[in-house]
């Protein structure tokens, strides 16, 4: 069994009550429900949950700048909170070694870093926000060693699954990257697998030592009473076994904008759009509980799944916990491409591994490894959801007075 949340529970901040009004509330009524300072910013309410609960699953698309970015930030934040660990799929677990040599250095290591990076070559996580992430909890593990007593570090679980095999030649011609390879290489359907095996890691790694953990996923990784289905079968994720498991322990936040849903997107814009807040023309960043809040009643029309076996409509509570708003969809924007990533050293082994999921008889050069880098990255925009639609230009009318004028 996971360990007691009890004595989490017991030390449990209030509650955040200040959520995002309705455009149609009166102003006075959402002006006394919601002060201009009630609302937490997106670093302390993600603090406040991770010290609330024992594992905190935060769903994401790939490449986001600004989301990632905000991680680095919510560091500080964490270890104040008791968070001991900051697990993520973006470094593969064969590499945890390396991972923790490289956090708990001395010295900082560009090369070492990047290093981790060139193992997922060809899935697309070679982005320097990702390496400044590490970089920051290196910066923050650094300052802890000075001090005299109470000390916070935090460790990086890595949590990436191998997809493909190491040797082109034994594919005979194939890509990794086939889901039926995967599948029948790992015995079993990939999915599931890979939610088996980040489970398997955040239980051996985080929940027998009794600590606490933020954890990065992608957005469909991170699913906790939502089971969603993929062509007319349910699936599994890391965060359906870990909820099931560890029930009130597990809590799960979606980024705005992340789940793939453009109308529930679109609403979520125009009530904090239209709220106080909105209204005030301020830059607006926040995070809060969905059960409590209109934006939880926001309804789904896209994502489909269910939470007891029926299929049934869905609100946005429904789908999470907690919500991380940074700014509109349409602000954002790709991550960078770390520079010279590849490198005459590991350039064997980074070839190999792009074969085999791009199979050919002869060879990548290096140029065409920079370009699929390239390419991956001008890409990245076109995997994320689908923008809303941009308001209807008001209608000119003047023309309805014209005959007046005669």
């Amino acid at each position: 069994m996971p360990p007691d949340t009890a004595d989490a529970n017991a030390s449990r901040k209030p509650a955040d009550t200040a959520q995002p009004v309705d455009a149609n509330t009166d102003d006075e009524q959402a002006a006394e429900a919601q002060p201009a300072a009630g609302l937490r910013s997106p670093v302390d309410y993600l603090g406040d949950l991770c010290g609330r609960h024992q594992i905190v699953l935060l769903g994401d698309q790939i490449g986001v700048r600004q989301h990632v970015l905000l991680l680095a930030d919510a560091l500080a934040e964490l270890a104040d909170n008791g968070v001991a660990n900051f697990a993520w799929e973006f470094t593969n677990s064969r590499r945890q070694a390396e991972l923790d040599a490289l956090i708990d250095a001395p010295d900082w290591d560009d090369r070492a870093c990047a290093d981790l990076f060139v193992d997922l070559l060809g899935v697309g996580f070679g982005y320097q926000e990702y390496a400044d992430v590490l970089h920051a909890v290196w910066q923050h593990n650094d300052a802890e060693r000075r001090r005299e007593a109470d000390r916070r570090p935090i460790r990086v679980v890595a949590l990436g699954l191998p997809t493909y095999v190491e040797d082109p030649d034994l594919l005979d011609g194939r890509s990794a990257a086939e889901l039926e390879l995967r599948n029948w290489s790992l015995g079993g359907h990939y999915r599931d697998i890979s939610a088996v095996h980040a489970a398997g890691v955040l239980t051996s790694e985080v929940l027998r030592k009794g600590e606490r953990a933020l954890v990065y996923m992608n957005i469909a990784a991170t699913t906790t009473r939502l089971v969603e289905w993929a062509d007319g079968v349910p699936t599994a994720s890391a965060g359906n076994l870990l909820w099931r498991w560890m029930g009130d322990g597990c809590r799960r936040v979606v980024f705005h904008g992340a789940v793939a849903d453009t109308a529930a997107t679109q609403r979520a814009e125009e009530l904090i759009s239209h709220s106080p807040e909105g209204r005030a023309g301020a830059e607006l960043r926040f995070g809060l509980d969905l059960a409590a809040s209109t934006l939880g009643s926001v309804a789904m029309t896209e994502v489909r799944g269910s939470l007891d076996g029926t299929d049934a409509s869905l609100r946005l509570r429904d789908v999470a916990d907690g919500y991380l708003y940074l700014g509109p969809r349409a602000d954002w924007s790709p991550c960078a491409l770390i520079p010279q990533l590849i490198t005459p050293e590991n350039f064997p082994s980074a070839e190999a591994r792009y074969r085999a999921l791009d199979p050919r008889p002869t060879p990548y050069t290096h140029d065409e490894l920079e370009e699929v880098r390239r390419t991956g990255q001008l890409e990245l925009s076109a995997a994320w959801p689908s923008l809303p639609a941009p308001p209807e230009a008001p209608k000119r009318r003047f023309a309805r007075f014209r005959g007046h004028r005669n």
